[in-house]
């Protein structure tokens, strides 16, 4: 008999960064989740593909462009409330095409901001990711109310 087991998701995000160092975020809208923040481009890993393979499907499903290299950034595990899962985090400053809001039904707006110059809101785990790499760190548990 199989046993019942938890799940929890497999989230992706991409620091997508220009040349000049600058980070793409999107706004996010409409989703019923931090709606009005600022946040990566990313989302769950879908049935059957691999982490990087949503990486790359998430990036051209977000801002219509393909990552020629995505590099592992960070892994943030996160437990808040009822909510549970696992973030993987890559950097891409390789892509093909103009990035642009594919899914304006999900995003108010896409800017382009200096990492240390992040707009309010932004998801909060993102300052936190970028210090971790600025330290050399790949890995942080995150938990909050």
């Amino acid at each position: 008999m199989a046993e019942d087991r938890d799940r929890f998701p497999v989230v992706v995000h991409i620091l997508l960064v220009r040349a000049d160092g600058a980070l793409a975020l999107l706004k996010r809208a409409n989703t019923g989740f931090m709606d009005g923040y600022y946040a990566l481009p990313g989302g769950h890993q879908e049935q059957g593909e691999s982490v990087t393979q949503a990486a790359h499907r998430e990036l051209a499903e977000e801002l219509d462009v393909q990552a020629v290299t995505l590099t592992p950034y960070s892994v943030m595990p996160y437990r808040s409330g009822r909510h549970q899962g696992v973030n993987f985090l890559f950097r891409c400053s390789d892509w093909v095409g103009e990035p642009v809001i594919n899914e304006p039904e999900h995003f108010a707006e896409l800017v382009w901001v200096a990492p240390e110059a992040l707009p309010r809101p932004t998801a909060d785990w993102i300052p936190k990711a970028l210090a971790l790499a600025s330290e050399n760190g790949w890995y942080q548990e995150m938990e909050w109310d």
